[in-house]
This record gives structure tokens, sequence and C-alpha cells, in this order.
């Protein structure tokens, strides 16, 4: 009996469990579905509208795979990518230093420092790879190793191994304030094939580029997302025309006999090239002579393609892909045969306009890593405390338009005489380093 009662006990005690803690979740649910801040702005960001970002972590990951495969097999995505980096972040792409006349020594052993480093990490670091890889992949990691007295050493990051694996699956592998989105504290590498997460990197050792995105996005998409689906409908018309043109190769002699059946069967079986079982007509090879009565008649068919229709669509199709790189047509085919020279100067307007924002743009990144190297060379007493406050870098682009440049000469020329211009920017727009200029026209006066 007293077993019964304490049976009886415990099961109220289990329904009364139970019907409280379904209570609990029914009004977490009423509560989640509340406003909540999304993953991309997560602590306290309230989300507006449908609260959806336009590309989720696995779209990322799909437009970064499909940007890869198109510049590594599409002739045109390669052209844009290669286009970018010779016009942006080409050969012609130079670092100097800034500051007063009492600054030159220091501005030599800046000079001489950037360089040590660029020499350190050549195999490891360049200018037209942080470029192609921040608009290939839609963003770019630059990892910073401090070496102490030594010359800094970076490499890059892929960025499928950032990423917040198991533990973190929300935040995209980039830990944020709690109340700011944008103030980022770690990075988080993963191993891509587990997803655990092998490190955490804090933000200072990190140089992080995005484009594509806004500011409160923590991660960026690459810039051939307009281009995935034209380029594809490209290459399959091209595909389609191709095999029109294989088809319209293939032409198929007919050969009319006038008479019954037995007289064409007699016809051919005169004709067989073998008499072992092979039932295939001769050959006309060329040069072939045919000599046939008036009841025979042969006829070439072909099928019928329409080529000149399919002109326009091709290239609306390379229009569409023009447009969606922001460059004019001459430039994505590496064609100008359809214009001439006031066209193609008008045309490439809107590119030079695009090719000075993203060296603007590129000049800004470079600034921080160029930052952190100087500061290295601060705490390494290279340099000293109050360098970054009395000298400024300054970044020389390839030039993007030279017409002609001795009437430039001429009027740089000029701009010297008034004094609007220095001999050094005169030199610099030439190509040349104004402290090398100078030191040889010193040594050839001296010789003289």
């Amino acid at each position: 009996m007293i077993s019964f009662l304490r049976d009886t006990l415990t099961t109220w005690q289990l329904k009364a469990r139970y019907e409280r803690l379904a209570s609990e979740r029914l009004i977490s649910l009423l509560h989640e579905s509340e406003s909540t801040p999304v993953s991309e702005e997560a602590g306290g960001w309230i989300q507006l509208g449908q609260g959806k970002t336009t590309t989720t972590p696995t779209g990322r990951h799909q437009l970064r795979q499909a940007a890869r495969q198109l510049v590594a097999e599409n002739t045109h995505a390669a052209n844009v990518l290669r286009l970018m980096e010779v016009y942006i972040v080409g050969p012609d792409l130079r670092l100097s230093h800034e500051g007063t006349e009492d600054d030159v020594p220091l501005l030599k052993t800046a000079d001489h420092l950037w360089q040590e480093f660029l020499n350190h990490n050549r195999c490891h670091f360049s200018y037209r790879e942080f470029a192609r890889r921040t608009w290939r992949d839609g963003e770019c990691f630059l990892r910073l190793f401090s070496q102490g007295h030594g010359t800094p050493v970076v490499r890059f990051l892929d960025p499928e191994t950032i990423d917040g694996g198991k533990d973190h699956p929300d935040c995209q592998g980039i830990i944020s304030a709690p109340n700011d989105v944008e103030n980022v504290i770690e990075y988080l590498r993963t191993d891509t094939s587990t997803g655990e997460i092998e490190e955490s990197i804090p933000s200072e050792e990190i140089i992080h580029t995005r484009v594509g995105v806004d500011s409160n996005e923590k991660r960026g998409i690459t810039i051939f997302r307009s281009l995935i689906t034209p380029l594809k409908n490209y290459q399959q018309w091209l595909d389609t025309e191709l095999t029109a043109r294989r088809l319209q190769s293939s032409i198929v002699l007919w050969r009319k006999v006038n008479g019954s059946s037995a007289q064409v069967s007699s016809v051919v079986d005169q004709h067989t090239t073998s008499q072992v079982g092979d039932t295939r007509n001769e050959r006309v090879k060329p040069g072939t002579i045919l000599t046939t009565n008036r009841g025979t008649e042969l006829e070439f068919l072909q099928p019928q393609t329409n080529f000149s229709d399919t002109v326009p669509l091709g290239r609306m199709l390379i229009l569409s892909v023009a447009a969606g790189a922001g460059l004019p047509e001459f430039m994505l085919t590496s064609d100008a045969a359809n214009g001439n020279f006031a066209s193609t100067m008008v045309a490439e307007g809107p590119a030079v306009k695009l090719f000075e924002a993203e060296q603007h743009f590129f000049a800004g990144e470079f600034r921080r890593l160029w930052f952190w190297v100087m500061s290295e060379a601060i705490r390494a007493g290279k340099l000293p405390d109050d360098f970054l406050s009395k000298i400024r870098p300054r970044w020389s682009f390839p030039q993007l338009v030279n017409r002609d440049r001795s009437r430039e000469r001429d009027t740089d020329t000029r701009m010297v005489e008034a004094g609007i211009l220095s001999r050094a920017e005169v030199a610099r727009r030439d190509g040349v380093d104004p402290g090398t200029m100078r030191h040889e026209l010193n040594a050839e006066t001296e010789d003289r």
C-alpha cells in the first residue's frame, strides 16, 4: 500500500514537471517570434524589414567557388581580373614618403624599411595578389606576424578557413563587440574538414578588406557576382552556335534514282565500299569525279542556320557582361575594331573613373599595412617614437591616361616655373624616383 502511494505521488510530480516545462517552452517560443538581432548584426542591433541578409554564409561560399571557377576557366572573367590588376595595382605602383626638409634621413630610413619588408615577403605578399584576392573572393585576410627586431612577416588566409565552425555557427568566423558589429574582437580559424576551431586570432593581427557590402556586414562578396549568370548564358549561346556550325558543315549527298526499287538496290550494291558485310556507301573525297546517267541525280543537303541572326544576341550578352564589370566592350573583348579613336576615348571614361576609385580604395588599405610595418619598426627601435606624426605615405599608382606625354611635359615645365608643381612631382609623373634623379644629377654635375 505504501509503495502504491509513493508511485502515485511520483507520477503526479512528473506530470506537474512536464506541464511546467511545456509552459516555459511555449513562452520562450512566443518571445523568439519577436524582433531579434540578425546574425550579421549580433548584439543589440534591431533588424528592419524582413531581417534577412542578401547572402547567407552558404550563398557566399557558393558565389566564391563560382567566381574562382570563372576566373580560372572563362576567358572574359580572366580578362576582367587581369585588366583590373594591371590598371590599378600594376608594376608602376610605388610608395614614397613625405616630410619636411629636416626629415630627409628619416625618409630614407622609411624607404629602406618598406623595401626590406617587400623583399623579405616577396614570395608571400604582393600588391597584385592582395587586390586579386579581394576582387575574386570579395574579401582578403592578411595575417601579420611580429618578429621582434626582425623584419615583419605576413601571410594570406583563405576565406574558407575563417568560419565559426560548430561552436559559433552564426558569427561567420568574426567575433565582434556585444553592441557594435563593426568593432571586431577576434577572428576564428577553423579546420574546413572537421569544423573544429583551431585558433582565435586577435583583430590586431589581421587586416580584413571587404568589397561589395555595407560596413555593418562582416563578410564581403565577390565582384563577379553580377557576371556569373551573363557569362554562363554567353557560354551556352557559344556552345549552341558551335553545335550549329558542326551540323552545317556535315554535308549529305542525296542520290536520286529514277526507276523501280530493284534498280535502286542495284545502284546501291554497285557503290558499296566493301563486300564483307559493309553496307555503308562510298565516301566522296576531295577531287572525286562522279559519273552518272540521266536517270541518276545528285544533290548536296545541309542544315540551314541563320548565323547572322544570332550575332546581335551574342553582342547583347557581351554588353550585359561589360555593364556588370563596369568596363567598355573593347576592354572586355580586347577588340577595338568596332569603334574609332574618338569613340574609344569616350567609352573608356567611366572605366578610368572606376580605376581611380579602386586606386583610392586600395591606397587606404595599403596604408593600414604600412602603419603596422612602421609601428613594428618603432617598437624595435629602428624609428623614433614621433615618426608617424611627422612622416606620411604617398602612393603612386599606374597612370591611367597617357595621350601625348611630350605636350604634357611642356605643360609640367611651365607649372614648375610658375611654382605650381615641384620637380619631384614631375619626376614621379614620369615614373622615376625623385631622390634617385636628384642624386644622379648631383653626381653628373660633380663629374663635370
